[in-house]
């Protein structure tokens, strides 16, 4: 076999393999963080101090997913959205984490009240 037609088959089996290994865009993760961001927002993370830094740092995520996929840098966009989805379940974390505090407070200041002998 020459060396042309050995660089050939080379070409064609490096540009075959690379067809199959594309990585397809991340719509249904990217549109998963989205609506995460979304529930984040719902639930008032942007007025949680702690919350409202991995809200923003979500919703950077998801605008930086959706110009990594427009850049058809499919894999990474995956990655970013994952991240995106991972932030904004620790802001709604933190969310459901102060209600939990100031309820336990509120019970802590029922309890502590006096209470008429029947």
């Amino acid at each position: 076999m020459s060396p042309s037609s050995l660089f050939r088959v080379i070409a064609l089996f490096v540009g075959a393999a690379a067809g199959c290994a594309s990585v397809p865009p991340p719509t249904e993760s990217l549109a998963a963080s989205m609506a995460s961001v979304q529930t984040a927002e719902k639930l008032g993370a942007a007025e949680e101090p702690q919350a409202a830094l991995s809200l923003k740092r979500a919703q950077d995520e998801v605008e930086w997913a959706r110009a990594l996929m427009a850049d058809k840098k499919h894999r990474r966009a995956a990655l970013m959205a994952e991240r995106a989805s991972s932030d904004a379940e620790l802001a709604i974390a933190q969310v459901q984490e102060r209600g939990a505090i100031d309820e336990a407070r509120r019970a802590e200041v029922s309890a502590a009240e006096p209470r008429p002998n029947p």
